[in-house]
């Protein structure tokens, strides 16, 4: 079936695919347009904002509450692992500085991770002695973490307030799985090398020869023992030439023209047509969950905006505000990103 399928992707002839990566797109495309409270920041940049909120690491939380604790008034438990310059660093500090990281999963060992603990409690303290906490351009950042910090305990509490349930959830996924199918075919094809000879087939199949017979004689695909069967596939996973020509075929009807791809000249027939299955509730709960928890800050932030008395200074600069702050928003929303680049990838 080499040479029908775009590169890279493989099917099990005859036998349904699991959700292949081009139905993933759709649905996520489906769930994003779905979601109809994009709309209440500035240029429908919810996603950036919820990443400025919520995208704060436990660990930037951690460093804020310490820079406001003296450490002879640290409430801490759990066995003492390690003293620094008389400051305890305790197991469970240990914990939660591990499982503060963007990937917890990347921690490889207790020392390691104790050394990052204690070389950060050292530079802490070093900063205390140069007075840096009292710097004004330090407490400035500082004003400015901790703000962030509340908005996003503001966001999570929101949230943990009216928690999205399983009935919440499905009916979500009623809503949409029927958005969510895509065509699929069953067909099956003759790949030559010269025009001349795909002409001469169809001649033959118009004359009533058998179309998995000639295919098997003279198809150079790797489906010719199969008599051509491709079994079923969603056209999407074929080159373009070939969908296209596959999608004007009646069910039983083979190509009056030939069709060329990059891999040669093709005489097609569609065996049978059919609607996916929209995927299975599980397999999508996750995104569902992400969705409907982006509509629920959209509208706690919109319920905010419109009990708050706001005023802009010159109406007709607003767009102008927007684009800055919203600016703003992407220039902080980047640099936490770029910490979690890695395990968001994985």
């Amino acid at each position: 079936m080499d040479g029908v399928r775009c590169p890279g992707l493989h099917m099990l002839g005859g036998i349904k695919p699991r959700v292949s990566r081009r139905q993933r797109l759709k649905i996520n495309s489906i769930i994003r347009s779905e979601d109809t409270n994009m709309d209440l920041l500035p240029n429908h940049r919810t996603p950036l904002f919820l990443a400025l909120v919520l995208g704060l690491s436990l660990s930037t939380v951690g460093c804020n509450e310490s820079a406001d604790k003296a450490s002879d008034t640290k409430v801490s438990q759990g066995e003492v692992v390690a003293t620094v310059n008389g400051e305890p660093i305790t197991s469970v500090d240990l914990k939660e500085y591990g499982g503060a990281r963007p990937d917890p999963s990347q921690v490889q060992n207790q020392e390691a991770l104790l050394d990052e603990l204690i070389t950060q409690t050292v530079i802490y303290q070093d900063a205390l002695r140069q007075n840096l906490d009292k710097d004004p351009e330090v407490l400035k950042e500082l004003e400015q973490l901790r703000t962030r910090v509340l908005v996003s305990a503001a966001v999570r509490k929101a949230m943990e307030d009216a928690p999205i349930t399983d009935e919440a959830l499905r009916a979500e996924y009623d809503n949409l799985k029927d958005r969510m199918v895509a065509p699929e075919y069953k067909a099956s094809h003759i790949l030559v090398a010269e025009e001349e000879q795909a002409r001469k087939l169809i001649e033959q199949l118009n004359q009533g020869a058998d179309f998995a017979q000639l295919a098997r004689e003279h198809s150079t695909d790797s489906s010719a023992q199969n008599g051509g069967d491709l079994g079923w596939f969603n056209p999407q996973q074929m080159v373009p030439p070939f969908s296209q020509a596959l999608a004007q075929l009646e069910k039983g009807s083979h190509s009056k023209e030939p069709v060329r791809t990059q891999f040669g000249w093709h005489v097609i027939k569609l065996e049978d047509s059919r609607q996916s299955e929209p995927p299975a509730f599980e397999e999508i709960k996750g995104r569902l969950e992400q969705m409907l928890k982006q509509r629920q800050i959209g509208d706690y932030i919109q319920a905010v905006k419109d009990k708050a008395d706001i005023s802009i200074k010159g109406e007709g600069d607003a767009p102008a505000v927007e684009k800055s702050e919203d600016t703003t928003a992407e220039e902080s929303a980047s640099a936490d990103e770029e910490k979690t680049e890695d395990s968001s990838t994985k």
